[in-house]
């Protein structure tokens, strides 16, 4: 990554306090002075302009950095204020939004902008409670708002900063939405949440990956509860440890008599690609990538579950099935075997986001760089030796 210069801390921007910071604690100093010097140049952190914070949060909820920049200029020079995007017509949105997927996104952002134009007469209210209020904005989308354009010390955690939490301080696994806020809230440095939150966000997208981490980069590395612990095994036949290492997913189960849920995944694969679906905020494990599928009926045979999940999940219908991968996810009281399979569908162009926030179709490399529930981590081994991967 190139070296840029940052602007200064954020406790001494003008206009923002009077007061001297707090001393900032040994990891921020760490996290920060990695920051200054690896930190990504990205133009919506050289503005505090909610509108222009609110656009880039959108643009980036289901897309990645590099593809969201070209947009993210062209909107601005079309739609510089929530004034102009408040009046803007619809199809001239879509079609200026063709590329970036899930065009619903920018409509809740009109709306948004209306109400802030008619109800608060073009001015963005400044805290998350506040912003919620505002149609179409969420809770993350609040947090981001409020932290980077008002500079509030609150909690803003994407997935990029979930793993981080996870694996530094070793938080139990299956993670709760509500724990790793609640975690994230009481880390944020009230004098500098800007420059320590895009830090988090950084050492996410950079150091801290889904898969295979630069954990000898890191700036955290020495009080990292996970540093060390973390053992992803190639070979699909082994038990494979994730994140803080408390769990065991295998192709063989470890201990007899649990009862089993049967579960059937389906790598849906059409020229070069496979279909992933994110899941809902609200889920367990919100946000998180997954495949299509689900729980396995009492009278089904496993295709007749993938036909019925796919076309309840995604609106397509399946055409062929091969057992792929079988995972056993153990727990105390449970084990929940999922049956992967490589399917083939008669319709891939027409799929639909019927059970999710989103469906994307990628290639192999970018499959592997997206975050799956922890239980998924042995599928995606056996995925990344299946395309001689990593």
């Amino acid at each position: 990554m190139p070296l840029i210069r940052h602007p200064a801390p954020t406790a001494r921007r003008k206009g923002l306090s009077h007061h001297m910071p707090a001393p900032l604690s040994t990891p921020h100093r760490e996290l920060l002075r990695w920051y200054r010097r690896h930190g990504r140049d990205l133009p919506w952190r050289k503005t505090r302009d909610p509108y222009h914070i609110a656009l880039s949060e959108t643009m980036l909820q289901q897309t990645q950095v590099e593809r969201v920049i070209p947009y993210y200029q062209r909107f601005l020079q079309h739609y510089p204020d929530a004034a102009a995007l408040a009046v803007a017509d619809v199809q001239d949105l879509h079609r200026m939004w063709k590329g970036l997927g899930f065009p619903s996104r920018i409509e809740r952002l009109q709306r948004a902008c209306a109400c802030v134009v008619k109800q608060y007469q073009g001015q963005w209210p400044q805290t998350p409670e506040a912003l919620q209020k505002l149609p179409g904005i969420g809770p993350y989308t609040a947090s981001a708002i409020a932290t980077f354009a008002f500079g509030q010390a609150v909690a803003v955690v994407d997935t990029n900063i979930a793993r981080v939490y996870t694996r530094r301080d070793g938080l139990p696994l299956p993670l709760d939405r509500r724990q790793i806020w609640v975690h994230a809230a009481h880390q944020v440095h009230p004098q500098q949440p800007i420059d320590y939150t895009n830090a988090l966000m950084d050492l996410g997208a950079a150091i801290c990956t889904a898969r295979a981490p630069r954990c000898e980069q890191c700036p955290w590395q020495q009080r990292c509860l996970s540093h060390g612990a973390v053992e992803v095994l190639e070979a699909s036949s082994n038990p494979l440890r994730v994140a803080s290492a408390r769990k065991v997913y295998s192709a063989k189960p470890q201990r007899r008599g649990l009862p089993r849920i049967p579960v059937v995944l389906a790598l849906v694969h059409h020229q070069g690609h496979y279909l992933v679906a994110q899941r809902p905020q609200q889920l367990r494990h919100g946000g998180y990538w997954e495949l299509p599928g689900g729980k396995r009926e009492a009278g089904e045979s496993d295709r007749q579950a993938l036909a019925r999940e796919l076309m309840e999940e995604t609106g397509l219908d399946l055409l062929s099935a091969r057992p792929f991968v079988t995972v056993y996810d153990e727990g105390e009281e449970h084990c929940i075997v999922l049956s992967v399979y490589r399917c083939r569908v008669f319709n891939p162009d027409q799929a639909q986001a019927r059970a999710s926030d989103g469906i994307r179709w990628v290639d192999p490399q970018e499959f592997l760089t997206l975050d799956f529930p922890p239980a998924n981590a042995a599928i995606l081994a056996r995925f990344r030796d299946y395309h001689r991967l990593g």
